[in-house]
């Protein structure tokens, strides 16, 4: 699944890019094509199960981010292709700009994250009604010439959505059935996209990451469904990832802190993207594989290849703090702790598998 950054122009995008996906992108070279890169979720069960199978390979999951150019206030009104490439993600990494430096001039000429935040969500909201309007037209010269259930269904749900974006209501925040959600999956509709806010701070406030929402005047924001922020400093976190593990293991306990906040942005956006991880672990591999919450054992089986779900016979389950605690998965079924699963089995965050299929 793939994850877009966007924002502004000169908000810290790139930078951020470059830090989640470990490779370089001069923030100054303009480009209209977007720059794709892998971050690696963080995930120390991996090293842990390594410990007891010495793989030949530690394979983690991961995330495609999309860094899309500075979307600039007027988009929406062009159609423009940054606007365009934003539809083909799962979710918005939408970076805020809340640091100074007088030689990277504000984009409105005052830093203001509250009002970064509505003038983009503001294009994306017309984006959205642009596609709607469009859509409702024709389902009206359509209703003219055939009665249609399925077409008035669509027409009275557009209708929905189109008064919550001329209230600015961004259509993240509604609650739609099932059927609705499959309507609507389609039209791509940017508002309608899960948003992590990543509030770029200057080197001397991360003091203000302890209460984001209300040192950035992003109260208005919080607790919104689908929404989440985390706060950082790109400078600082290039800082760290230029040091030897143990000197950035030793600056982050001394700025307080257990973790990299590009971590704790991977972490969420795994979170955002409705993800969850489950694992296998042999002497060839210890892996960690991503599906959406609520996957069935064929599902998941299906995330390693397409012949395990097709085969599939059954699951054999343990718990991760289960396999750590005893070591090995035969202990794990002297214990009366692995499972056999079957079609139905719904899989939960760090299960270790091991499926069994015939083909």
């Amino acid at each position: 699944m793939k994850a877009g950054i966007i924002g502004l122009p000169r908000v810290g995008k790139t930078t951020i890019f470059s830090l989640l996906t470990k490779t370089h992108v001069d923030p100054l070279k303009y480009s209209t094509t977007p720059n794709v890169g892998i971050a690696t979720v963080p995930d120390p069960r991996l090293y842990e199960l390594a410990k007891i199978y010495s793989p030949k390979k530690i394979t983690p999951a991961v995330i495609e981010y999309v860094d899309v150019a500075g979307i600039a206030k007027g988009e929406a009104a062009k159609e423009s292709a940054y606007l365009n490439a934003v539809r083909t993600v799962d979710m918005l990494v939408h970076v805020v700009r809340d640091f100074k430096n007088d030689t990277i001039p504000h984009e409105s000429g005052a830093i203001d994250p509250r009002k970064d935040i509505e003038t983009l969500e503001f294009e994306l909201i017309l984006s959205d009604l642009a596609v709607i309007e469009k859509r409702l037209e024709r389902l009206v010269k359509d209703l003219r010439k055939v009665k249609s259930k399925d077409y008035e269904i669509e027409y009275e749900l557009l209708k929905r959505l189109k008064a919550a974006l001329e209230t600015e209501q961004p259509l993240r925040t509604l609650k739609l059935s099932e059927d609705e959600e499959r309507r609507v999956k389609g039209f791509t509709f940017l508002s309608a996209k899960p948003v992590l806010y990543a509030v770029n701070l200057g080197e001397n406030e991360i003091s203000k990451m302890r209460n984001l929402a209300e040192e950035c005047g992003l109260r208005k924001f919080e607790g919104m469904p689908n929404t989440t922020m985390v706060g950082l400093s790109a400078r600082i976190e290039r800082e760290l990832a230029e040091l030897p593990p143990d000197e950035s293991e030793a600056f982050l306990k001394e700025l307080g802190f257990q973790e990299t906040a590009i971590d704790r942005l991977i972490t969420e956006t795994y979170r955002l993207l409705n993800l969850m991880t489950f694992l296998t672990a042999g002497e060839p591999e210890v892996r960690a594989w991503s599906v959406k919450r609520n996957s069935t054992a064929p599902k998941a089986a299906a995330a390693i290849h397409s012949d395990f779900e097709r085969g599939f016979i059954r699951a054999e389950v343990v718990k991760y703090n289960d396999l750590i605690t005893l070591r090995t998965t035969a202990a794990c079924r002297d214990k009366g702790l692995l499972r056999l699963e079957g079609k139905e089995y719904i899989v939960q965050e760090g299960d270790v598998i091991l499926f069994r299929f015939n083909v």
